[in-house]
């Protein structure tokens, strides 16, 4: 028998996390991810994606490498060591210093430089639950989505 606290840690997993520090982005991006039947949540800075990825465990988490209080690379290493098996992107307009190497030490996913293309982000996110739901573990760093292909930056 479960308890009722088991039972709404067992039911707060989410698909993905949305982390970025522009409002009306985030929600963008939010509403488009959850009409492919997504469950989606958001934060708009890096303390409270924490706090969501402590608490939702997502299996994807979508983050924007320049927030107020911490930059996407220490984020990322923080919801790395949290969550091992979640699938992290990384986005951004501005990515100075952001190496391959760098992209490919924390496990980053896919890069997806802004404008974010919100279907190819979609198809992406999406294959990234499916793969989790299946237990798979996080994939290797596939490169950047710039234009709906994945590519690397050399």
């Amino acid at each position: 028998m479960f308890t009722q606290e088991a039972i709404i840690a067992r039911t707060a997993q989410c698909d993905v996390l949305i982390v970025e520090d522009s409002t009306v982005q985030c929600l963008e991006m939010a509403d488009f991810l959850r009409r492919a039947n997504l469950s989606v949540e958001t934060a708009f800075d890096a303390a409270t994606a924490l706090g969501s990825a402590t608490k939702f465990e997502p299996r994807v988490v979508l983050l924007d490498y320049n927030l107020p209080d911490m930059n996407g690379v220490q984020l990322a290493e923080a919801i790395r060591a949290l969550l091992p098996s979640a699938a992290i992107l990384m986005m951004s307009g501005r990515i100075d210093g952001l190496s391959e190497e760098t992209l490919h030490a924390l496990g980053i996913t896919v890069f997806v430089n802004k404008p974010v293309p919100l279907g190819p982000l979609r198809q992406a996110v999406v294959k990234l639950v499916e793969a989790s739901t299946k237990g798979e573990q996080a994939p290797q760093p596939k490169g950047w989505l710039s234009t709906g292909t994945g590519g690397t930056r050399r």
